[in-house]
Parts: structure tokens; sequence; C-alpha cells
């Protein structure tokens, strides 16, 4: 039975997320409705067209309230409020909140309490959410009586925790310290601005497309919310002038000595088993734009991996910031959307690949 979604907020995400499900990539997801304060007409222009991923593979049109995708309706609200939109008109299981202004787990609860959804899925590190869940670390953590507001934490999160997550199982990693390199994104600025930038750090109103921009994002801590057995973790996060394409970086220290060749085998083996779709190998040379449309939460490169004689390593990864991070929130709207108890172990591999 496929889990019906509603999308708040028809920005980066909303229109990836459109586009991978539209293209049948994903056959247990539809999309029914959609909230955005732009018109119906607005919303299918940002999705034939696109800057980065091009022109879309099928058909966009509209009716008043409507958009019209592939010969399919879909309802179109125009709400500012999320308590405002009527989800249960629609019959949405899952809510994907995807505006970057409702991430609060109280705000983003108005989705349930007041437009009749059964579940929300905020696409960001949110605040306060029931739970905090990314898939191929923990999605076996999910409680559908006890979680109904959750957070995949972020695109480097992701990235970070399936790396993370394979070398804490194989080498038991500790002492980890994490750098990811972000490409732009939609909230930064063109020209520098002093206001305005709804965040509190003054670097993050100067013109993203000049500069490499240090930001002070939780990712290292949500990293080890997600695998505790990390302990804290020392991070940073850094903001790059491409439109597209990041990379992730993780080290630590673990209890053996270890060759880089090793390494990569557990990798390798990971990407090859319990990792599938999450992790994807790649043994060529890469650079960020090669990573485009990859659906993984991870191209590992395994040129990036280091290793020192008293047991200390590092890995790198590539991913695509809005298409593998897309993936993944189908993959937990698809979980929080299901109507019957599926038992530990069940969900390892993600059904999108």
């Amino acid at each position: 039975m496929s889990v019906r979604i509603g999308i708040n907020g028809f920005g980066r995400i909303g229109r990836t997320l459109m586009r991978i499900v539209s293209q049948a990539l994903d056959p247990g997801i539809t999309v029914v409705a959609i909230n955005d304060i732009a018109a119906p007409d607005r919303l299918a222009y940002g999705l034939k067209r696109d800057s980065l991923r091009g022109r879309f593979g099928g058909t966009v049109a509209t009716r008043p309230g409507q958009l019209i995708v592939n010969d399919r309706s879909i309802r179109a609200f125009q709400e500012q409020q999320p308590s405002r939109i009527r989800w249960a008109d629609e019959g949405v299981d899952v809510v994907i909140e995807a505006t970057g202004r409702f991430r609060g787990g109280d705000l983003a609860r108005a989705h349930i309490s007041h437009g009749g959804a059964r579940k929300v899925l905020i696409s960001a590190s949110a605040d306060n959410p029931d739970a905090y869940l990314v898939w191929g670390a923990n999605q076996d953590s999910y409680d559908p009586d006890r979680h109904d507001v959750v957070s995949p934490a972020s695109c480097g999160v992701n990235a970070l925790s399936v790396m993370a997550k394979v070398l804490l199982d194989r080498y038991d990693l500790h002492s980890v310290h994490t750098s990811v390199i972000l490409a732009m994104q939609g909230w930064q600025k063109v020209h520098d601005q002093s206001v305005g930038t709804s965040r509190d750090d003054p670097r993050l109103g100067r013109a993203g497309a000049q500069s490499t921009i240090p930001h002070d994002h939780v990712a290292g801590d949500l990293v080890s919310v997600v695998l505790p057995r990390l302990g804290e973790i020392c991070h940073s996060y850094y903001c790059v002038p491409t439109p597209v394409g990041s990379l992730a970086e993780l080290g630590g220290q673990i209890d053996r000595r270890v060759t880089v060749e090793d390494v990569n085998r557990a990798m390798a083996e990971a990407a090859a088993g319990p990792m599938r779709g999450l992790i994807d190998y790649e043994p060529d040379p890469t650079v960020s734009i090669d990573v485009l449309g990859n659906p993984a939460s991870c191209l590992f490169d395994p040129a990036g991996t280091r290793v020192t004689a008293d047991g200390r390593v590092k890995v790198r990864g590539w991913f695509d910031n809005e298409w593998g991070f897309s993936h993944r929130l189908l993959d937990l709207a698809r979980l929080l959307g299901e109507r019957e108890s599926v038992p530990a172990g069940a969900r390892l591999h993600p059904a999108v690949v």
C-alpha cells in the first residue's frame, strides 16, 4: 500500500522529492498534497526547469488549487501556517516539513494536531523532535507509539553516520572528529547582508559565492545522538561556493593497527552488503561534481583513507546534499507511514537505491 505524502515547502528539497517520486523511483510513495505560499503556476515552473537538475522528464500543468504532474492531480494549498493546512482532506499519512521555517518539534506537530496528518518528518536538523533517525544507522530505534515528529538531522549527518556505523561496528571507533564541506544552500546570500539571515553568526550573511564560510552546525553532535557509542565528537562545518556536491570527513581512534586496505575493504563490503544503496564505493578519483544525482547517503572515496601506526584512521565520502538526502527522507517517510509494525532488522535495506 502506497504511503500518502504531503510536502510543506516546495523549495530545493520539496521539488527534489517530487522529481524522485514522479520518476517512479519510489513506487511505495504517492505525493497527494503540497503546501507553499507560491501559486501553482510558480510551483509548476520551478519543477519543470531546474538549474542543477535540468528539465523535468514528465509533464507539469496546473488547475486552480492543483498541480498536475504526469497527468495526476496533486492538491496545492497556499497557507502560511501549518495549523491551517487541511492534510486530512487528502488522506495524508506523512507530512515532510521542508520549509526550513518550522524546525521545532512543537511547531511541526501542528501538522498532526490541526492538519490531521499521522506523522511529520522534518527535513533538517530540528529542535526537540521525538526522535532523530538516520537510515542505515539507527532507524530500527523507531517506535511508532512514541515518535510522531522525526528528524533525519541533515545531509552531512547522514553521510557521516553511515561511515561511522561501519567503523564503529568493525573497529569500535572512538575519539571521533568530523568535518563537513557543504555546497551552497538556499538560505545563503548573493551579497553581504547584516540582517535577514535568520542566523546568529554574522558570517552566514556574507556572499555565499565569494567565500568559504565556517558554520557552527551541530552535525558532529547529532552524529553522536544517532550513534551514542561514539561518545562526544569534535566537529567542524564549512559552506563553500560550489552549487552541489559536498564532502564529509570522519576520523577517530581504534584499538588495533589496520592498513588502508583493511579500512577500504570494510567499506566496500558494507557497500555491497548491509549498507547497499546507502554507501556507494567509488574506486576512481572523484571530485564534487561526480556525486551529482547519486542517491546514496555517501559516495565513499577510498583515496581519502588514512591510517597511522597508533590506530588513528580517517575516511572521506562525497554526497549530493539534495538528491541523496531526499532519498533518505523517502525511506523514512515510508517507515513512518507503515500502518503495521515491522520486525526489527527487516528495515535494513532501503527500498530506493
